[in-house]
């Protein structure tokens, strides 16, 4: 029996044998408690020394120049800072009101310097939560749910008007003081949360002050969103009242069913497997099992089935797509393919009742390819299907996708649809594998 790095033969087989050579190494190997938080200790302690002498500013403190220079501002030495802003570069600058740190710095009706951000978030997790339980009011139904609340947890980010954000407290309190504002009008407003591009807009921003906000704004602006918040918080009542009345959404698992049982989902990541990783032992067991080989020559050999012709809005659909939109608005009108010589509305594709509309800039590495400009999606989708033929299915390494073929090459074994993948000649594209096969 051979030894594992120093564990002996006798030693493995006290445990029943090699499979658990792992284990062993493992034990002997481990860190201890006592090792591990000494270099935490140290870690921390020299994180310290570098915020205090300016070698790290991706993190602040109470000793950082950042904080030197807002002590000297304000005249004051105690702190009141919270763990978002440690956690925080010393340059960062709220995305809300675009003070940076030393600006948001004031002083706190305590004597204190005030150095406080917040995480911004809508409030439709609490929204559905509250609507869950108006429906039991509302229907009296006495039939609880076992899958309802795992629904409404489930939905609750569809609902939300904005992802969660970091900003400083006092753009976070100007949103509580405008929905404030507005229930003094008598307007209901219990769940809405203004996004930060709505907070800027009625907020009156001055350096180491709280925020003023401008009221006629604020009833403006809500004015302007009441009606997508009403619609929300009428979407947030059925689905609860789906969530209730209807117990099929959800199938939680049974007793100590694990969903899935893997190593990189952290199955048994114990006895050393926890220094194993899980793409690194398939690709080596993958080294001795049968591989299906992937037919990389469908591109040339299959026909692409046709789209179909775009809805008369399709630029609505192609401008709410924020990648389709940026390439759409980066041509003229009268841009053409210069490979398959497709207009703009020819190259919008249209499969499976989806809209997209998607062209590329071949590498300036290629030669050939220096001058053409922005080719259309389809003709990209040839080239990168030959470049993967050849180094996938032959093993040719090709060094920049373009170099695999050039324009006139292309030009000649396409035959272009609108709104469609390209029709390939099947013989002259084999052809063109071919040369690159003997050379």
């Amino acid at each position: 029996m051979a030894d594992y790095e120093g564990i002996s033969e006798d030693k493995t087989n006290l445990i029943q044998g090699p499979k658990y050579a792992l284990a062993v190494w493992a034990k002997q190997n481990e860190l201890s408690s006592e090792v591990i938080q000494e270099r935490r200790d140290i870690a921390l302690r020299l994180a310290i020394e570098g915020i205090t002498d300016s070698s790290i500013d991706s993190l602040d403190g109470v000793e950082s120049p950042l904080s030197r220079k807002i002590r000297a501002c304000h005249g004051i030495d105690l702190f009141e800072m919270n763990r978002n802003w440690v956690e925080t570069a010393q340059y960062w600058k709220c995305p809300c009101c675009d003070r940076g740190k030393f600006e948001i710095s004031r002083v706190g009706g305590k004597g204190q310097i005030l150095a406080k951000l917040v995480e911004h978030h809508d409030h439709m997790a609490d929204a559905l939560k509250a609507a869950f339980n108006k429906v039991f009011v509302v229907s009296g139904t006495d039939k609880p749910t076992s899958t309802g609340l795992a629904l409404v947890e489930r939905m609750a980010p569809a609902f939300s008007a904005y992802p969660p954000v970091l900003i400083c407290e006092d753009c976070n309190n100007a949103d509580a003081a405008a929905k404030k504002v507005i229930s003094n009008t008598g307007r209901k407003v219990e769940w809405q949360s203004f996004s930060i591009g709505q907070i800027r807009h009625f907020i009156i921003v001055r350096e180491h002050t709280p925020h003023s906000i401008d009221e006629t704004k604020v009833l403006e602006l809500w004015d302007l969103v009441r009606p997508a918040y009403v619609a929300r918080m009428n979407l947030v009542y059925e689905v609860a009242k789906a969530a209730v009345l209807q117990d099929y959404w959800y199938e939680g698992y049974q007793g100590e069913t694990i969903p899935v049982p893997t190593l990189s989902n952290g199955f048994q990541r114990y006895n050393g497997l926890e220094l194993v990783s899980g793409e690194a032992l398939a690709r080596e067991m993958a080294k001795n099992t049968v591989k299906h080989s992937a037919n990389y020559s469908r591109w040339r050999t299959e026909r692409q089935r046709a789209g179909g012709k775009p809805p008369l809005n399709f630029l609505a659909i192609i401008q709410s797509l924020p990648g389709c939109a940026r390439m759409w608005a980066a041509l003229v009108d009268t841009w053409r393919c210069p490979i398959c010589g497709r207009s703009k509305f020819e190259v919008i594709n249209y499969t499976k009742g989806k809209i997209s509309f998607h062209t590329h800039l071949p590498s300036s590495y290629s030669p050939a390819w220096k001058s053409t400009g922005h080719i259309c999606m389809g003709c990209f989708n040839v080239v990168t299907a030959m470049k993967r033929e050849l180094n996938l299915g032959h093993g040719i390494k090709v060094a920049f996708t373009f170099d695999c073929i050039i324009p006139d090459e292309l030009r000649a074994i396409i035959r272009a649809r609108p709104h469609s993948a390209h029709l390939v000649d099947a013989e002259m594209a084999k052809k063109l594998v071919s040369n690159w096969l003997s050379r």
